[in-house]
């Protein structure tokens, strides 16, 4: 296994790079567990990769949309029992919604200067920056979960409407 070198525009705290065999991934795939930005490491390093913001957006988006469907429930079984919940899949379901915020407006995701990015979007729920924040440091507490759950419906109204 090999610690996958994130571009420079996908480096955050929240996000530490990922031990993975790199070869083994599908570089057409738009979601892989445990490697959030699959597609925009592409894009950042390669130029290449799928692009799913440019092309069919809202289905790229539907996808994702039923992974992160699945993963928020892991999470709230997960957070109801009182457990502690598996920081891997806290990742991929914040991934996941930083996903669908920049697809849902053309553009891959960029992590390095988030405030400013999430501030330029025209598609993004009220106090979007704000509220991001708060999950991406507290991802693994029942209200960083339910905060990232109602960004996520949230979007999905968005997306909804303007399609």
């Amino acid at each position: 296994m090999v610690k996958l070198e994130y571009a420079k525009e996908l480096v955050h705290e929240a996000f530490p790079a990922p031990l993975i065999e790199s070869d083994s991934l599908d570089v057409d795939s738009i979601f892989v567990s445990g490697v959030p930005f699959w597609q925009e490491q592409l894009f950042y390093q390669e130029n290449g990769g799928v692009r799913p913001w440019e092309f069919d957006r809202a289905k790229a988006c539907r996808k994702l949309g039923k992974q992160m469907t699945a993963l928020l429930e892991n999470l709230d079984a997960v957070l109801r029992a009182h457990e502690k919940p598996d920081p891997a899949i806290v990742r991929d379901a914040q991934g996941l919604f930083l996903s669908v915020l920049f697809w849902s407006n053309g553009r891959p995701v960029k992590l390095d200067q988030l405030e400013q990015a999430v501030s330029e979007l025209e598609l993004k729920p009220l106090n979007c920056y704000d509220r991001l924040t708060y999950c991406l440091k507290r991802g693994n507490t029942f209200l960083g979960f339910r905060g990232l759950n109602e960004l996520m419906l949230e979007q999905r109204k968005l997306i909804a409407k303007q399609g």
